[in-house]
């Protein structure tokens, strides 16, 4: 692996070196700020800190991810700020995409000139904890005394080889959102099952609207889809004896058999017109758009769907949040994103990186920044948007921690092949486990 991830990284190098001293994204830095974050060239001189401080005259190097002009950037440069003159500490933070984000901690790996700290996505932390460059914050994260607030899942999905690998930052998770008007008018329960949604035949004919949709392209396609697994119990790709991962599911027909059923759901929903027939090659733009403005009357996204009030405020009045519908006698899982914060092994100042992600992970911060979608089960607002979401936390899953670009892309391939090449659900089940397999093998992940 580790050959690998150097080879990466070298062919990036580059391209990349030249964005090592600034700001490559163009969303922001602290060269850019004009904020007194870190004393960087193009801001103010750092104030003095007083005696005392455990951080006083040491710097904290943070790579990080967030919208230039958002909320987000205003209120994490507020937070940064009180850091530095509670701490001593002085902050300096780069911002970027994720995309480039990516890239740039690759390079700086290669270089051993790696940040103290970085944001991240899901998908990184396989592929960084494979390359050996993350620090383990077991034992700091064990001694925490706030970690009781981050749930089973929330630990799980920041842990590789039983060892905590990165501290949490930001929390999103799928719900199933429902114009609770449209079910009421029809005289209907709101759907709880697989089995109640494909009851609904026959729903566009009377009412005018589709009572549930799918987003078939995209991001969201993988995601829908691992959680319809995830409730027949079945997993994308397992973890095996030698710690590398495979998809079994050819190897055990009771799983091909769950996996089928899955797409059998898909397929379902199609031929008896409980979604819109154009859904199958829908980006969660369309899907989302389509439920904000009521031509669906329920559809599985994220809390983000909030910021469309002020657009669609009429007809996004009777928006209420339940489980993802499930298969009979099967559990309401949903799909969770939890973003990581990394320390890494080559970091100068990790004990300050450690006290800085804690921070980012603390009550005040996350309720400053991050009321929405925090990881933190103490902090929500009374809106459905935060609540009615961390309600339904508990069974949240995600993605092995393997590289992924290979796996979602043959997860979308499958549900083209059911949806548009009229391919049978056994067939596009058993083709997947192939495709999965091979993409593991592609990255040196596939256990023999």
């Amino acid at each position: 692996m580790k050959k690998r991830w150097i080879s990466i990284a070298a062919l990036t190098l580059a391209v990349s070196l030249t964005a090592c001293s600034g700001n490559s994204s163009g969303t922001g830095s602290a060269q850019d700020s004009g904020s007194n974050l870190g004393g960087q060239a193009g801001s103010s001189p750092p104030a003095q800190t007083e005696a005392g401080k455990r951080g006083e005259g040491q710097t904290i190097e943070i790579w990080t991810q967030w919208t230039a002009g958002s909320d987000k950037e205003t209120y994490s440069l507020e937070m940064i700020k009180k850091f530095e003159e509670e701490t001593g500490y002085k902050v300096n933070y780069t911002n970027f995409t994720y995309e480039m984000l990516h890239e740039k901690i690759l390079t700086a790996a290669a270089g051993g000139n790696v940040p103290d700290c970085a944001y991240g996505l899901p998908e990184y932390i396989g592929e960084f904890y494979n390359m050996g460059i993350l620090e383990d914050l077991t034992d700091a994260f064990n001694s925490w005394e706030e970690k009781d607030v981050f749930s089973e899942s929330v630990v799980k999905a920041m842990s590789m080889d039983g060892k905590v690998v990165a501290i949490p930052n930001e929390m999103s998770v799928r719900g199933y959102l429902v114009h609770s008007g449209a079910f009421e008018e029809a005289g209907l329960e709101v759907p709880k099952t697989w089995e109640d949604l494909t009851a609904l035949e026959g729903h566009y004919e009377k009412y005018g609207n589709y009572p549930f949709e799918i987003t078939g392209t995209s991001t969201r396609a993988p995601q829908e889809l691992l959680v319809y697994l995830a409730q027949c119990g079945v997993e994308i790709a397992s973890l095996q004896e030698d710690g590398l991962y495979r998809n079994t599911w050819n190897e055990n027909p009771k799983q091909l058999a769950d996996a089928a059923r899955v797409f059998q759901f898909y397929k379902d929903l199609f031929d008896k017109g409980i979604v819109n027939p154009s859904a199958k090659n829908w980006s969660w733009e369309e899907t989302d758009d389509n439920f904000c403005t009521g031509l669906v009357a329920s559809h599985v996204s994220g809390n983000w769907l909030r910021n469309k009030e002020g657009q669609y405020g009429e007809t996004m009045e009777d928006v209420s949040v339940y489980a993802i519908p499930y298969p009979e006698g099967s559990k309401p899982y949903t799909y969770m994103e939890c973003k990581p914060m990394f320390v890494f092994k080559d970091s100068k100042n990790k004990e300050g990186a450690i006290e800085l992600m804690k921070a980012i992970a603390g009550k005040e911060w996350q309720e400053k920044v991050w009321a929405y979608g925090s990881p933190r089960s103490d902090v929500y607002t009374e809106s459905i948007w935060s609540k009615g979401f961390s309600e339904i936390e508990a069974e949240g899953i995600s993605f092995p921690p393997v590289t992924l670009a290979g796996v979602t892309q043959a997860m979308s391939d499958a549900i083209a092949k059911v949806l548009q090449e009229g391919k049978s659900p056994e067939e596009a089940a058993s083709w997947l486990s192939d495709a999965v397999n091979a993409s593991l093998a592609d990255t040196g992940e596939l256990s023999k």
